[in-house]
């Protein structure tokens, strides 16, 4: 186990990832804060949800820190911070502790900070580059630093922070092999489409590719000093104006890369050759839904599309994943049977089909925020239908656990009550389903109005674009 010097008087960092250790592993953030905290003075030790209340490096509690920084990317996961708090022996309010202090980060953080806001005792919204700077001040004096949200000012105008040109990425990672360890390589920040159901999208325009040479650059180091395949990092990877130089470059240094989830409409028979050329074994896509429903939506993406990017994969032995989701706002029959249709048709062109369905839960920060998740008897009915289209591997997202992410997505500081009671329960999930039962998460189930627990969290957006962009659609697809 790797070691990490202790600096007598240093200040004593507690870096903290509320799920497994390999799943903290493959996340590049963790990675680059482990390191770079280190590089600024502080002493600092890594914390996972199944490795108890003792850091990984020295065995030191986690109640004697004096600051413990949680990054969160999964809301689920705010039960596993707070039990870990409880575990450790550490009240979790932050109105009940002196030491440590919490910050918390992360993607559903930056959306909606007031779910963990009774918790935390500073909130980072945005991305690490841009709040560098004000997280060290806190971080070495408890002052506070502005860029950073302070939840016990109760709810304040913070906005997003995002960094103009994204150039110098930190690589350095720890390759322990009890770690599900990623080499991701990051090739552009945020996305240039705007799905109506993305919350990473909405939260972190504006769009901005990297240099592709130097994308080539960085994976190819990574992959000569770690021997592991590098993925290619980008909500949209193809989208990139020069994704096609990308691939091509990495053929001719004969570099593997492993590729996220690609948009069907921008890939042609070249750019699908050269991903097969690159060692990727499954092609990954996501029509979502109906032709019908995925315009209004975003995804200007025909059927025709996928059934050609379908056949080619299969002609270059590439296994194919479709993303799907059920119980969309404005989902009727006829698109459950569109989707199962298109299914049909893939697996006739000959394409080896994989299958993963979700159900749509409305994210804060985005068009749809406004609506209803569907009844869960709809959408186990609905996942039922889809489940009987032709495929040969299939997994689904559980109902019940998307009507609780939704409950603590879309929640104010009165969802912290059940965080925490879920957090002591001997079974978290049993707690949720009970609220569920009583009808005292129905607002997950109606209609949302302005203004909204996170309205004082500012985005890439004016006020009011995402209601124009939510009653747009619904006269587009309702009608």
């Amino acid at each position: 186990m790797r070691k990490v010097a202790y600096r007598k008087n240093a200040v004593k960092i507690a870096l903290l990832y509320p799920s497994t250790y390999s799943v903290a592993m493959s996340s590049s953030v963790y990675h680059i804060l482990y390191f770079r905290l280190q590089d600024a003075g502080f002493y600092v030790e890594r914390f996972t949800a199944d490795r108890g209340p003792r850091g990984v490096e020295d065995g030191t509690p986690l109640r004697h820190f004096d600051y413990i920084l949680a990054t969160v990317h999964y809301e689920l996961d705010y039960i596993n911070l707070v039990k870990m708090l409880i575990d450790a022996g550490i009240p979790p309010e932050a109105s009940r502790r002196e030491r440590p202090k919490l910050i918390v980060g992360g993607p559903p953080v930056t959306a909606n900070p007031e779910p963990l806001a009774e918790f935390a005792d500073a909130m980072a919204p945005g991305e690490l580059e841009a709040l560098w700077e004000p997280l060290l001040a806190y971080l070495s004096t408890g002052e506070e630093a502005e860029g950073l949200y302070y939840p016990a000012r109760g709810p304040h105008p913070v906005s997003i922070a995002y960094t103009p040109d994204v150039r110098e990425v930190d690589y350095r990672r720890l390759p322990e092999p009890e770690a599900a360890f990623s080499l991701s390589v990051e090739a552009a920040r945020g996305c240039p489409f705007s799905c109506l159901f993305c919350m990473e999208s909405y939260i972190t325009k504006p769009y901005r590719p990297r240099d592709w040479i130097a994308v080539v650059d960085d994976a190819e180091r990574l992959f000569k000093k770690y021997g592991v395949r590098p993925s290619l990092v980008a909500l949209t990877a193809n989208s990139h104006p020069h994704f096609k130089e990308m691939l091509r470059a990495a053929v001719e240094r004969g570099l593997p890369l492993s590729l996220p989830s690609l948009r069907a409409e921008l890939l042609d028979d070249e750019a699908l050759e050269l991903i097969a050329r690159l060692g990727q074994k499954t092609l990954t896509i996501a029509p979502e839904t109906s032709e019908r429903l995925r315009k209004p939506l975003g995804k200007d993406i025909t059927n025709q599309d996928v059934l050609r990017v379908a056949k080619k994969a299969s002609q270059m032995g590439l296994k194919l994943k479709l993303y799907l989701m059920v119980g969309l706002p404005c989902e009727k029959e006829d698109d459950l049977k569109d989707v199962v249709e298109l299914t049909k048709q893939v697996k006739q062109v000959g394409a080896y089909l994989y299958l993963s369905v979700n159900p749509f839960v409305p994210k804060p920060q985005t068009p749809l925020q406004y609506h209803p998740m569907a009844p869960l008897d709809y959408i186990r009915k609905s996942l039922s239908e889809i489940r009987k289209a032709p495929h040969d591997e299939y997994s689904q997202y559980e109902p019940t656990l998307a009507a609780i992410q939704a409950a603590i997505s879309l929640g104010g500081r009165e969802v912290s009550r059940h965080i925490v009671a879920s957090a002591n329960s001997p079974s978290p999930l049993s707690y949720w389903k009970s609220l569920l039962r009583r009808g005292e998460l129905d607002y997950v189930f109606k209609p949302r109005g302005d203004p909204l627990p996170w309205d004082h969290v500012r985005g890439f957006y004016k006020p009011g674009e995402l209601r124009k962009r939510y009653e747009k659609f619904l006269s587009e697809a309702c009608g």
